[in-house]
């Protein structure tokens, strides 16, 4: 039964977004007023960093509560196996009816359960799945439900498509989706001034949507999140995961919302023009780029307002918890750089992180380092019952060694405002590029393996086997990130103090240990 202490969960996820990008919005950009809405009723984690910024490890990290080491999902190519306890299966166990809508990539794309995955199994009774290679429900729909526009949507899917097994013979009808998209690719009348592919890791394409804003796969996410709303009974409790695509590339929005970016106010990257630009020929126009990310961000925001309305409309808002978040950021030119992965610069690794709802600290921000590990204890800490039903600490017999559930701790006390005296003083970040690619691999700038300690004024990055794998940057005086001190004598204290902290990290990353072994100790 749904009564105040078991309130609605809205879980709000984008794919790609920067707290730095957020912020530059907040600052002009672009007015997002139900973003800001959501801020003003709760608390807004100014130093949020993703764990491991690509989508698999980090969307396993966010549902479980455990690192990358405990739920064993180092980088893009692993399944998250579902023996591995989610918040939203103990949420579902607690009497919550779950539902996930959009991106959930706790399957590689080039699983045999695509294009049709079953999340069922990680603890969502509704699912209705749509993710970067936009197949499945989604274009089923268009196909079906506006055969007019399905050759657009056909030419704006990614390039790798074609190398995915279920793009040779797609649906019950075994067509070649690959030949398909790409001669609708070949067919697009592309409009002039965008860059419209390909949608390559070298290259990132941006360009208005070039079909109507009502069936866009951002569009699609809200209503059927909408849906299950409008058919959750008003005495049930509703746990709604609404993850977005974007502003994931191809950077393409409904063109109306490029008129709500204020161009003028547009950053310039970091490093342009000067040594530090690393790559100026992956994107023609970065300003253009850019425009285009934040359009798709105004977008977005329009959406998490029909949430947000429909909510009210059905007498439950006052009654939510709302989380909004993303799985890592996306550089966008800094450095002449795109994407995230093992470029631990401030726009690849620190994520937007708001939670509001009853309770909360209205319309304050905290600074403290928190983790995607913090998220899970966090839901599960909206009602005190739902931790007893988690995976409860295990014990070994002959050493009566309690283990904890989770890697990180709930953010609760600090959104209520308690003083909490022992928080931790820096971020961990960890990369191990992907999987073909080894910690040698030297035709890359960034390097794929890397480790990194984020603390209030200091960036420390550690790369295995290079000659230069050793950086640090003074955020207090370089917040660019633009000048390497590592080996500044002014700075070896501080460079030797971070390295232990850094050991100190890299070490516990194994702990808590692993569910599924640990159940197989308790077993004996």
């Amino acid at each position: 039964m749904k009564t105040p202490d078991r309130p609605d969960v809205v879980f709000f996820m984008v794919d790609q977004l920067s707290a730095k990008w957020l912020e530059a919005a907040d600052f002009g950009v672009c007015h997002l007023p139900n973003l800001s809405c959501l801020k003003g009723m709760g608390v807004t984690f100014t130093n949020a960093f993703s764990n491991n910024p690509v989508c698999c490890p980090a969307r396993a990290t966010i549902a479980t509560g455990l690192t990358s080491h405990g739920h064993g999902l180092l980088a893009n190519g692993y399944r998250l196996n579902p023996s591995v306890p989610t918040f939203m299966k103990t949420l579902q166990m607690g009497g919550w009816r779950t539902g996930s809508f959009g991106k959930a990539h706790f399957y590689p794309f080039d699983s045999e359960m695509y294009p049709y995955p079953d999340y069922s199994e990680y603890g969502w009774e509704v699912n209705h799945n749509t993710e970067d290679n936009r197949t499945g429900e989604w274009l089923d729909w268009i196909e079906k439900e506006h055969p007019a526009h399905y050759s657009a949507v056909l030419a704006t899917t990614h390039n790798w498509g074609k190398d995915l097994p279920y793009f040779a013979a797609y649906g019950e009808k075994k067509v070649n989706l690959a030949e398909k998209c790409r001669l609708a690719k070949e067919q697009m009348s592309w409009p002039k001034g965008f860059h419209a592919g390909p949608c390559t890791p070298g290259s990132r394409a941006y360009y208005p949507l070039p079909f109507p804003e009502e069936i866009s796969q951002t569009n699609w996410i809200t209503d059927k999140a909408i849906d299950f709303i409008d058919e959750t009974p008003a005495e049930r409790p509703l746990y709604s995961h609404i993850s977005y695509v974007q502003p994931h590339p191809p950077f393409h929005t409904p063109e109306r919302y490029l008129e709500q970016v204020n161009g003028k106010l547009i950053p310039e990257p970091v490093g342009y023009k000067t040594e530090h630009w690393k790559a100026p020929e992956l994107v023609p126009d970065w300003h253009c780029l850019r425009k285009m990310y934040f359009a798709d961000l105004v977008h977005i925001d329009r959406q998490i307002g029909r949430i947000l309305d429909r909510l009210e409309q059905t007498n439950r808002f006052r009654n939510t918890i709302f989380f909004f978040t993303a799985d890592h950021g996306e550089m966008l030119m800094d450095h002449g750089l795109m994407g995230k992965g093992a470029n631990h610069y401030d726009a690849c690794i620190r994520v937007p992180l708001i939670i509001a709802g009853p309770g909360m600290r209205q319309g304050t921000s905290c600074d403290l380092p928190v983790q995607h590990e913090d998220i899970c204890p966090t839901v599960l800490d909206v009602d005190e019952s739902l931790l007893g039903n988690h995976s409860k600490p295990l014990v070994r017999p002959w050493l009566k060694e309690e283990v904890p559930p989770f890697a990180g701790r709930s953010l609760m006390p600090l959104c209520r405002g308690e003083k909490v005296s022992d928080w931790r003083e820096s971020a961990y970040v960890e990369s191990y590029g992907s999987l073909c690619e080894s910690p040698y691999n030297t035709q890359i700038l960034e390097y794929p393996w890397k480790k990194t300690l984020r603390s209030k004024n200091f960036r420390y990055s550690f790369v295995p086997g290079r000659k230069e794998g050793e950086k640090l940057f003074d955020l207090k005086q370089d917040p660019q990130e633009l000048n390497n001190v590592v080996n500044d004598p002014a700075y070896q204290e501080i460079r030797n103090n971070l390295r232990e902290e850094m050991l100190h990290r890299v070490t516990l990353q194994d702990y808590p240990y692993p569910f599924r072994d640990l159940r197989v100790i308790a077993a004996h």
